[in-house]
Parts: C-alpha cells; sequence; structure tokens
C-alpha cells in the first residue's frame, strides 16, 4: 500500500498519491459487495475534501470489516489554519470478534518536534499500538528557542482548536466530529456531567478520549480533561475493564497538566498509574521532566533522565532536549555545553540511535542547533544582569570553540546588542572580531552599536579602529557611523581644549580628515579654544586661516577665540583688527567677545573705548557679567592701574554684580602691589565676611606688602594660611602626565575624562 500524505492548500487537503483498497487484503479494507468480485476502490474519489473541515467518508451502504489499518504522518502548517479531522464512525457495521473492528478514525494530536502529527498504527481494542504512540510530552522544537528570558516554549505547529466549531449532534450516518464532541464536554465538571454527553455515543475508542483530553490541556481546561478521567475509570467498573484508562491516557492527562500548570495534580496521576499496575513509559517521563522544568526544579528534571536509563528505557531526542532544557533554567551554559558534548560522542561511537523509530540523523542536528540556541540565552542572560559577567561569556564562548560549535552569525549579533555597559567593550570587540573572521557580512546598525559602546568605555581608537574597517571592508557608512564617529572626537578634542593641548587637537583634526571625517565647525572652534586657553596666537592664527580654507565658516565662538588669543598675546592692534573684520561679515558680538575688547582697550589705558563697549553692549541688549568686570580689572592690575581697577569693582557693586574670588584676588594683589597695604587688608576681610576662599595668593600679598609699607596690620584676623591650591593642581598633573613623553591619560581637575592617545603622541616629544 502506497504512503497517503495529506497537506494544507489554499484549496482544502490534497491526498497523493492515490489510495487502493482491495477486496480480499488483510492490510486493506475488506469490501464485501452482492457478487463478491473484486473491485478496486479509489480513496480520492471517495473522499470529502473542504477548505474547512477536511475528513473522509465512505457509504454506509457499504459492507467492510478493518483488521488493521495502517497510519502515516500528517503535515501542517500553521500559516493557513488548522483544518479538523473527522473521526468517522459508521453505521450498520458488522461487529467482528474484538468489537472494535467497526472503526475508521482519523483523530488529531500534536507532535512537539518538527511541527509534525503522528498518527499510529491501529491494531488493538484501543485502536492503538505501543510502539506508535504519539508522543505528548510537551518539549521545546529543537528548531528554536524562543529570546524571551523564561523561555516560554512556544510552539509552531497546529493545535487542536476544540472551541471553534458549534455544539455537537448525531448525524444521520452516525458521524463523530471529535471537536464538536469536546466542544459538547466544554462545561463537564464531573464524570456525571460527561455520562450525560457520552451515554448515547456507544462505545468509542480510547483514541477519541486521549484527544479529547491533550485538547483540554492546550485550553487550559484540566477540569475538564480530570472529569472525562474520572468518567473512563467509572467504565472500567462498568464494563469489567474492557474500557480502562491504558497508558496513553495517562500520558494525555499528565500533558494537559503541564499545559494547565497545575502541577500538583501529577504526583496523584502517577500514583494512581502505579495502583493500576501501569508502567511508565518514555513518553511519560519526558512529560514528568517537562513539567518539573516548569516548576523550577531543574535538577529534579535530571533526576529523571537518570532513572530512564537506570530502568533501561532508551532516552528519545525528546529527553535529550528536555535536559538541555533543564540546564538553560539553570542558566548553567557549561553544564549544558558539557551534556551535548557526551550525547555527540556517544552517538558519533553508535551507543545512541540504535534500534529506535527516531530519525537521529536529523534529531542529532536539531539538537545540535538546540544546544546553540541554549549557549547564545545563557550568554545573553550573564549580559543584562546587573553584575558584570563578562568573563563568563567570553569562557563560554572558548568552550563552545573547543567543542567545534559555532553560533550564527545572527546570535552573535544579537549577543552585540546586549551589550550596553562600558564593562562589556571586551567582549563586544571579541564578538566582532568573529563576526568579521568567520562571516562575510555584518550589520551596519551593529557596527554603529559597537562604536557608540566604545565611546562608552572610552575606548575611542577601538571605535575608530571599526570605523576603519567599514571604510575599508564594509558596509559602507551612513550618517548615524559619521556622527557617532565625529562625537568620539569631539569627546579628545574637548579634552586637550580643557588642558590647553593645542597639538594634540591639530592632530586629531589631521586625523578626522585623513579618515575622510570632514571637521566643522564645533571641531575647529574646539581647537582654537585650546590654543587660546594656551596663549599660543600664531597658532591660532594659521588654524583660523585652515577653517576658512577650507570653506567653513567661522562663528561668534570663532572669532572669540582668536580674539582671547591674540589679547593674550599683547597684539592689540590685530585683535582691532579681527574685531572690525568680524563686524563687517555680520557676525553679531556676544558678551565673550565684548569682554575680549574691553580688556584689549583697558591694557591699552583706551578708559573712553571701554565705555563705548559697554555702551554698545547695551544698545545690543547684551548685559556685562562678573566675568566682563573681571577682566578689566585683571587688565588695570597687569598694568599696576590699582585706582582704576578699585573704581571698576564699586562701579560692578552698583549694577548690583557680586564679586567672586577673582574679582577680590585680583584687585588685592593689584593694591597690595600699589603700596596700598591697607585697602588691600579691608578688602581681604570683606571677602572673608562674603564666605568666598580666597588663595594663597592674595593673602601673601596682604602680608608681604604691610611688611613692605610699614602697616600696622592683625594678622590674627587673617586667619591661617590658606593651601596652596597650584601645589595641589600641580601634584595632580604629575600623577596624571607621569615622566614620559608618551601621554596615555589625561585629567581634567572638575571632570575626568580619560582616553587613550598613543598614535597621536607618537611624536609627542615630552608631557606639559
Amino acid at each position: 500500500m502506497q504512503a497517503l500524505s495529506v497537506w494544507p492548500s489554499k484549496g482544502g487537503f490534497g491526498v497523493v498519491p492515490q489510495l487502493n483498497f482491495e477486496v480480499g487484503s488483510s492490510s486493506y479494507l475488506s469490501i464485501s459487495t452482492r457478487n463478491r468480485r473484486r473491485k478496486r476502490w479509489n480513496l480520492v474519489e471517495s473522499g470529502c475534501v473542504s477548505k474547512h473541515n477536511a475528513f473522509l467518508s465512505v457509504s454506509n451502504s457499504l459492507r467492510f470489516s478493518c483488521s488493521g489499518a495502517c497510519w502515516r504522518s500528517i503535515r501542517f502548517d500553521s500559516k493557513y489554519g488548522f483544518y479538523c479531522l473527522k473521526l468517522l464512525i459508521f453505521s450498520g457495521l458488522r461487529r467482528g470478534s474484538l468489537d472494535a473492528s467497526v472503526v475508521v478514525a482519523w483523530a488529531m494530536e500534536q507532535q512537539e518536534i518538527g511541527n509534525e502529527l503522528l498518527i499510529a498504527e491501529s491494531n488493538s481494542v484501543d485502536g492503538l499500538s505501543e510502539k506508535s504512540e504519539t508522543e505528548n510530552v510537551d518539549y521545546p522544537s529543537l528548531d528554536r528557542v524562543e529570546d524571551s528570558d523564561e523561555n516560554n516554549d512556544k510552539e509552531v505547529s497546529a493545535e487542536i482548536d476544540i472551541k471553534s466549531e458549534g455544539k455537537f449532534g448525531m448525524q444521520e450516518n452516525a458521524r463523530v466530529d471529535v471537536r464538536a464532541l469536546a466542544q459538547s464536554l466544554w462545561s463537564a465538571k464531573t464524570a456525571d456531567d460527561v455520562e450525560e454527553v457520552l451515554k448515547d455515543m456507544g462505545q468509542l475508542p480510547l483514541r477519541v478520549h486521549s484527544t479529547i483530553i491533550t485538547g483540554f490541556g492546550k485550553e487550559k481546561k484540566l477540569e475538564c480533561a480530570m472529569a472525562l478521567f474520572e468518567w473512563l475509570n467509572r467504565k472500567k467498573k462498568e464494563t469489567g475493564g474492557i474500557i480502562r484508562p491504558n497508558i496513553f491516557i495517562y500520558n494525555s492527562l499528565l500533558g494537559a497538566v503541564k499545559q494547565s500548570q497545575q502541577f500538583g495534580e501529577m504526583e496523584k496521576i502517577m500514583n494512581d498509574m502505579a495502583k493500576e499496575g501501569l508502567h511508565p513509559n518514555i513518553v511519560t517521563y519526558n512529560t514528568v521532566m517537562a513539567i518539573y522544568i516548569e516548576q523550577g526544579e531543574a535538577t529534579k528534571a535530571l533526576n529523571v533522565l537518570e532513572d530512564i536509563q537506570k530502568k533501561g528505557f532508551t532516552p528519545s531526542a525528546a529527553s535529550y532536549s528536555q535536559a538541555l532544557l533543564a540546564y538553560r533554567r539553570m542558566e548553567d551554559g557549561y553544564g549544558a555545553l558539557n551534556f551535548f558534548v557526551e550525547i555527540r560522542d556517544k552517538y558519533l561511537k553508535g551507543e545512541i540511535g540504535k534500534d529506535t523509530n527516531e530519525d537521529w540523523e536529523n534529531e542529532f542536528v536539531k539538537l545540535e542547533n538546540f544546544i546553540n540556541r541554549i549557549c547564545y540565552q545563557v550568554m545573553r542572560r550573564w549580559l543584562v544582569k546587573d553584575e558584570n559577567l563578562s568573563t563568563n561569556v567570553l569562557k563560554l564562548l572558548i568552550e563552545m570553540d573547543k567543542a567545534r560549535l559555532q553560533p550564527s552569525r545572527a546570535e552573535y549579533e544579537r549577543l552585540v546588542w546586549a551589550c550596553t555597559r562600558y564593562e562589556h567593550y571586551v567582549v563586544a570587540k571579541e564578538l566582532y572580531t568573529r563576526i568579521r573572521e568567520r562571516h562575510d557580512n555584518i550589520s551596519l546598525s551593529v557596527c554603529n552599536h559597537l562604536i557608540w559602546l566604545m565611546g562608552k568605555a572610552k575606548k575611542w581608537w577601538a571605535a575608530l579602529e571599526i570605523y576603519e574597517d567599514l571604510l575599508d571592508k564594509g558596509p559602507k557608512p551612513n550618517n548615524m557611523s559619521y556622527e557617532l564617529i565625529v562625537a568620539h572626537f569631539n569627546i579628545l578634542l574637548s579634552a586637550a581644549r580643557k588642558r590647553g593641548l593645542w597639538r594634540w587637537g591639530v592632530r586629531l583634526l589631521n586625523k578626522m580628515e585623513e579618515k575622510g571625517l570632514q571637521p566643522g565647525s564645533r571641531e575647529w572652534n574646539t581647537v582654537l579654544l585650546a590654543c587660546s586657553k594656551a596663549s599660543e596666537y600664531s597658532a591660532a592664527v594659521e588654524i583660523f586661516k585652515r577653517m576658512v580654507e577650507k570653506g567653513e565658516k567661522p562663528t561668534i565662538i570663532s572669532y572669540g577665540a582668536l580674539l582671547s588669543a591674540l589679547e593674550k598675546g599683547k597684539l592689540y592692534d590685530e585683535a582691532l583688527r579681527v574685531w572690525q573684520h568680524m563686524l563687517n561679515v555680520g557676525v553679531k558680538p556676544n558678551v565673550y567677545a565684548y569682554t575680549i575688547m574691553a580688556s584689549v582697550f583697558t591694557a591699552q589705558g583706551k578708559f573712553n573705548m571701554v565705555e563705548l563697549v559697554f555702551q554698545e553692549m547695551a544698545q545690543s541688549g547684551v548685559e556685562p557679567t562678573v566675568v566682563t568686570y573681571n577682566a578689566i580689572i585683571s587688565a588695570c592690575a597687569r598694568n599696576s592701574v590699582s585706582s582704576a581697577a578699585y573704581e571698576w569693582f564699586h562701579r560692578m557693586r552698583v549694577q548690583s554684580i557680586s564679586p567672586n574670588e577673582i574679582t577680590y584676588e585680583m584687585l588685592i594683589e593689584a593694591l597690595a602691589k600699589d603700596g596700598k597695604p591697607r585697602l588691600a587688608y579691608e578688602l581681604y576681610l570683606r571677602a572673608q565676611n562674603e564666605n568666598l576662599n580666597l588663595s594663597v595668593k592674595a593673602y601673601d600679598a596682604v602680608v608681604q606688602s604691610s611688611e613692605a609699607y610699614g602697616a600696622t596690620i592683625d594678622l590674627t584676623i587673617l586667619g591661617p594660611r590658606p593651601p596652596d591650591k597650584n601645589c595641589k593642581d600641580r601634584n595632580n598633573i604629575d600623577t596624571v602626565y607621569g615622566k614620559h613623553g608618551s601621554i596615555e591619560f589625561v585629567t581634567s581637575l572638575s571632570n575626568t575624562c580619560v582616553f587613550m592617545v598613543h598614535e597621536i603622541a607618537k611624536d609627542y616629544d615630552s608631557a606639559p
């Protein structure tokens, strides 16, 4: 007899090839006619195929006996929905010696692996043989493991939707709809409720009850399943054991317990099996393992596997997959890996996979895929934990290499996405290297994430290497890649600006252009500010010219930085020309630019021009700040014009601008140097009364001036000499820079900023 295969199509079920029944064959349906002529009946022509309900029927006018029926695997695709297979029981059938040959049944039951429903060979009163039992254990599909943290073991195979059809009713040809029958039992809570529905049904094969119990489990209706089970127990007493729950019924009930998550019933069911003298089979043990795993007792599940082997059973692929899943729930990636290696060695030696009905060549591939997924999930769980388990991830990757297991590129990339903390940069870099070495392509979004992570870990040069790989090996960087790497350069440039390391800033600009990154006004301005901080006016002028040559339009920050550098270099005439050029090109000055020009004019002694600057500020709506007055007072102090400095001090107080430490320190130094120790002394006390902490330089200026000019001052009122801030800063700088020219760390006193600068500092002669 040819094999029968059924699959869903857009128009319903297709049945191929044609299956013929021949009269007189013990392996086929024996069809009796009046003239007893041998006839050949085509099942396709006799079958009834529907788009929504697929079932096979034979006219009840035919008399036949069934001595056996051979069933084959049926595959369903959930894309097209699940089609109900009808159990057909024909009226007017001649009863045989077994009183069960009247049944030709198609019953629907789910198989967890490969989306395959196995309908077993029927040769007994139960309609099933022990070898062909459908495994009801709900173990995970080996083709994939869900990405959820708890791994709910979702299946992709079709389910029995026992609620989808209408009420059950007997039809004229006594055809029983299993799904509708289950719907009629939907509200059953006791065996009496089941009896009310089934009392007129006659003797149904246990296959029907097993399927219904499994369906109730899928719908988490354990109460209904238990009611049907109790009804079967009652029938056992009424029929003297002819109808009684068999091992398949118990396995279905255990599966229902697992699906409904009412795990407390498991012990009761197992005890009931023992009382009935039924010995568990491999499906029973697999289901028990699944229940233990769902309960969070993975160790007990592994103990069940040991019991299977001790009792002489051969573990199935489902048994091994459940054990691997137990290790997954314990987040023991090493244990799962070692267990798989042990299985593989036994398989290669031929110690497992013999004398079984399973296709172990295919099942082993699934187990290998499964262990890869388990290791991936365990590593991902480690990465999302609060504690740093990066070392564990690296070790498991090495162990996978030793076991000759290689995660897919997609799994590597998903692990990269799980790296979000700065400690993960080591793992992320290792994963990136593996993808580049072992796979042809890599996702651009993953590369961008790596660039971001390397920057977060202050590994900017590692980020630059990834960007260089994008340029050399692909994929082509996009705007996000560009923005990320430029942001990293800005961090380096900002660190150089804070320390006044303008040479580093220039080299960073050169490096950006070398890598095809066009510096913008922000980058140019940062280097200009570094030049200003270092009082490198000539370098500032060159950077400004280069900025214009590159087509970048200078901003007020650019002009302000250049003016500041020129002012510090005492190039006042050049500063004035830059000021005029700025006004001519329409760049509106800000308070910073006005402050610099006020300082320039003060240094030149042109206080009338300072007044004009303040008038322009008022007309432009720009309010002077304490920095503005400090710049003027500082310029007066440098030019030994203490009287003018004192006048501007009173003027700022009239303008309700509170002086700060710099204001008092510069003014005290100017007065002390100009031979006015008493006034300097009074200002020092006033600063103390305003809770300002002046530097040791101001304290020493008051003391030295009073001694030099013979002023009688009670130094005890000044309090103790303040600590020397410059010494503290110098010690900090020495600690940070070290004694070598190749500077590795740069630290801002206000905000620590650590970064690697080996490549830039190769030709840097010495640290500042």
